[in-house]
């Protein structure tokens, strides 16, 4: 079982029993006692649950918007080279002067690199694009009202079902959980009403992913995958996924 099935496995049984043995969650995943305690060490640390002796329990004061997605800093460590090249690839087709959206995400971070040389306006709900942003480069840039989540160090809205409605982009870019068939999904439900309306706002939707994201599949429905102008990815990625996306109409660029 991966490491995300793992913590998913583990949200369950809190949310249904807020006390979870732990020798009841090796039986549940098939993993050893050893890796079940570091994933409750790193979930702790994301504000998801309460290490106790014997077991985990559910945080009663848990933040709503938390899940046990991996903070962005581990992230940012995985496939580090992969997600730059990616990065890259995505800068090229921005032109100066455009009015870009950048979903925040590891893969969509590193386009900050190579936006230093460039005049655009960034919207974006990322607090560590804009922050780099803000003082390595020239860009305008826009950041909607919400509340920063520290795991994703995203800025969340669920106060407005468009909380993008006031902007108008050439370019969405957006990193994503799962690339299926026929759908592209996330599974954080805060984080997706931002980025459908990302989408809505932005006369183009380029997905930046490495090869992992191809044929995983989050729990919530972001949009049909024809509604993606292409998909950057690496070239490990699987043929077979990639070739149907093709014939979909969908432009696969990988790197």
């Amino acid at each position: 079982m991966l490491e995300r099935e793992r913590k998913e496995t583990i949200c369950r049984l809190l949310d249904m029993h807020t006390f979870v043995n732990i020798h009841d969650i090796v039986e549940a995943t098939g993993a050893s006692e050893a890796t079940i305690r570091r994933d409750f060490i790193e979930m702790e640390k994301d504000g998801i649950l309460r290490r106790v002796r014997g077991g985990i329990e559910l945080l009663k004061n848990r933040n709503p918007a938390a899940s046990w997605e991996p903070s962005l800093d581990r992230r940012l460590s995985v496939n580090h080279e992969k997600k730059r090249r990616i990065a890259s690839r995505a800068c090229s087709y921005i032109g100066s002067g455009d009015t870009i959206i950048i979903d925040g995400g590891s893969t969509t971070f590193h386009m900050v690199e190579f936006l230093s040389p460039v005049t655009v306006t960034v919207v974006t709900n990322s607090f560590p694009i804009i922050e780099h942003l803000i003082k390595h480069s020239k860009c305008g840039i826009i950041m909607p009202e919400g509340i920063i989540d520290p795991t994703s160090q995203l800025i969340l809205n669920n106060l407005s079902p468009d909380p993008f409605a006031n902007y108008l982009a050439s370019i969405a870019f957006m990193g994503i959980e799962g690339i299926g068939t026929e759908v592209l999904t996330n599974s954080n439900p805060l984080h997706i009403q931002m980025e459908r309306s990302m989408i809505a706002h932005a006369q183009e939707l380029i997905i930046l992913a490495d090869e992992t994201k191809f044929g995983k599949i989050g729990h919530l429905t972001l949009c049909p995958v024809e509604k993606a102008t292409r998909i950057i990815t690496t070239k490990e990625a699987n043929p077979d996924l990639v070739e149907t996306l093709r014939r979909k109409g969908v432009e696969i660029v990988q790197v």
